[in-house]
């Protein structure tokens, strides 16, 4: 049986539950689709996208808060949620009929100028798909592999992806084509967001499972029709077909890519259809990528959880244990960082900042103190201005490979790393001037004679306050003064009221 629970249809229906979703009913052209998603905060459904009038959804990744609902977590709590998942084993089930093929088309009716390609920027090369996951088994070994790619359209049979950068699918790719022999791959269009999850983790491991361990059930999985790729069975689409052995021979792009810039052109190798199998109700699906609003691509989302998941992996192997972990998402994949450390823990920011420059990616690092919360741009902004002094507690780790694409990097690959240690020194939140204010908290108690409750020692005005039996403290605060120029009472240099000396 399929998992209903994790079909792209059913989770749109989740989030439109919870306000989540943008209706379009009127038909809209293809054309308009990249800025209708782009100005809108919601998910979108478009009920008529394109001459053929197709159901296409977007925007589905494209808030912490959906994928709270896809991670059924609390927002603040998915990195956490993603490490428990991965823990837990999950199996996958073959079944022999699925409803991703209710529909089933060969050869010439295997037309992909029928599926809602369409130009996402201004100086893309041509339209394509940017939802397909990739799934292969590599003939040599058996492993199972899982990707997200972007579909470039070719002709009615053929597009291209691309395979210009290392990745696992990349190197099966090169290895059969040196055996001159194809390699079968299906796509993937429509699925979960925990299945997007899984594809852009880069852990070890059978990838398929990944999937079933983020969706926390079996899986269910259909062999293709054609290719004989396992595919999850309650997908929306597949595109079975194979990669020739003729190698990377075609120019691909240019994109918008997830730096928020424009990517180079690829040479990339043709991919052949050999069907295209659906349900009879297919929601098709988009993902924005690129763009100039960084952290509405879905990527950087997807990135942010990913991100926070292997920081607290890479500290826990450190002996680490951070109070919170933040990744941005207005920066491109693993790049900004920051993490809360208990106070008590405060001296190892430097440590922290040196194990994560040591790994690819963490180009900028900003470590605070629990006080601070990491998820709040103006309250992290506000340790600049208050804890942090530049020669004292900037780190700087040069000559270090930057990842995929860096702009930063130099003719030889090598970028470099920020840290900033915005952690209070030693002591300093021992004294009043180092404390950040907090709101008032007045439990009310039986009234205490104001020399007899400072009899137990000093106390603040609050504190006075609780106990005075007034409600309203514009009356304590005139006694207060009448017994301080009386000489009844004195104050202590953080505030305090005392009894005198």
């Amino acid at each position: 049986m399929t998992h209903a629970s994790h079909r792209l249809r059913d989770f749109v229906q989740t989030l439109r539950a919870h306000d989540e979703v943008r209706e379009i009913t009127e038909p809209v052209s293809l054309d308009d689709i990249s800025a209708i998603l782009e100005s809108s905060p919601q998910a979108v459904h478009f009920h008529q996208a394109g001459p053929e009038g197709a159901e296409l959804v977007g925007n589905v990744m494209a808030s912490r808060a959906r994928m709270g609902l896809a991670l059924q977590a609390p927002p603040r709590e998915l990195a956490a949620t993603l490490r428990q998942r991965l823990a837990t084993p999950q199996e996958i089930n073959f079944v022999d009929t699925a409803p991703v093929q209710q529909i089933i088309r060969r050869g010439k009716d295997a037309d992909l100028r029928r599926l809602p390609f369409y130009l996402q920027h201004d100086e893309d090369g041509g339209v394509y798909i940017s939802s397909a996951l990739d799934f292969c088994v590599d003939p040599a070994t058996g492993a199972r592999n899982l990707g997200s790619r972007r579909l470039f359209l070719r002709g009615h049979q053929s597009l291209s992806t691309n395979l210009s950068q290392p990745s696992d699918l990349r190197r099966i790719y090169l290895a059969a084509a040196a055996r001159g022999e194809n390699l079968p791959i299906s796509f993937v269009i429509g699925t979960h967001p925990l299945d997007f999850l899984a594809s852009a983790l880069r852990i070890p491991g059978d990838e398929f499972q990944q999937i079933a361990r983020l969706r926390g059930q079996t899986l269910d999985m259909v062999r293709g029709v054609t290719n004989g790729v396992p595919v999850p069975a309650d997908a929306e689409m597949v595109i079975e077909g194979y990669l020739d052995p003729l190698g990377h021979r075609l120019p691909e792009g240019p994109y918008g890519e997830f730096w928020g810039l424009n990517g180079e052109m690829h040479i990339n190798p043709l991919f052949h259809v050999t069907a295209i199998t659906a349900r009879a109700d297919a929601l098709h699906h988009t993902v924005s990528h690129g763009g100039r609003d960084v952290a509405r691509m879905e990527a950087s989302i997807l990135a942010q959880i990913t991100t926070e998941a292997l920081t607290l992996t890479l500290l826990e192997g450190a002996g680490i244990t951070p109070h919170a972990v933040y990744a941005s998402p207005n920066a491109a994949v693993v790049q900004h960082v920051r993490i809360a450390l208990p106070r008590a823990g405060a001296h190892q920011a430097r440590a922290v900042i040196e194990r994560l420059h040591a790994h690819p990616g963490f180009r900028f690092v900003q470590i605070v103190d629990d006080d601070i919360d990491v998820f709040d741009d103006a309250e992290c902004e506000w340790t600049l201005s208050t804890r942090f002094r530049a020669d004292r507690d900037l780190i700087v780790t040069a000559d270090l490979p930057g990842i995929h694409a860096d702009p930063t990097r130099d003719a030889a690959g090598r970028t470099a790393k920020l840290g900033l240690d915005c952690t209070a020194p030693p002591g300093a939140q021992d004294h009043l001037a180092t404390r950040r204010p907090r709101l008032p908290s007045i439990t009310r108690h039986p009234a205490t004679n104001i020399l007899a409750q400072l009899a137990n020692g000093p106390a603040n005005f609050r504190q006075l306050l609780a106990h005075s039996g007034t409600m309203d403290a514009r009356d304590l605060a005139i006694e207060l003064d009448a017994m301080l120029q009386a000489g009844l009472l004195r104050r202590l240099d953080e505030g305090d009221w005392s009894l005198p000396a």
